[in-house]
């Protein structure tokens, strides 16, 4: 996924390049952000092979398992967000610039 993410970013950059739309630390920061998403990644995978290990009738165990859960699944959703808000604003913009170029 991370390097899918990337593509879309080099995308988004290559586009930004033509227009100025998004600030340069707009675009940085996502770069930035893929590193944060990366280790994201990395801890979920940490949990998902650890499943097995975890005490299904030990409901604080599970509890955990499942706050870390929501933890990563809504820390994801804030990088796709982010994403998502810097390729909403270039589509606002890009077709009403390059017409009128």
């Amino acid at each position: 996924m991370e390097n899918r993410l990337r593509q879309l970013l080099e995308i988004l950059e290559k586009l930004n390049l033509k227009t100025n739309i998004a600030t340069k630390g707009e675009i940085n920061e996502q770069y930035d952000n893929l590193e944060d998403f990366k280790i994201l990644s990395s801890e979920l995978d940490k949990i998902l092979s650890g499943f097995n290990n975890v005490d299904l009738d030990d409901s604080n165990k599970v509890e955990d398992m499942l706050l870390e859960f929501h933890r990563i699944l809504t820390t994801f959703e804030w990088h796709f967000t982010e994403i998502s808000d810097v390729n909403t604003k270039i589509l606002k913009q890009y077709k009403d610039i390059i017409n009128n170029d």
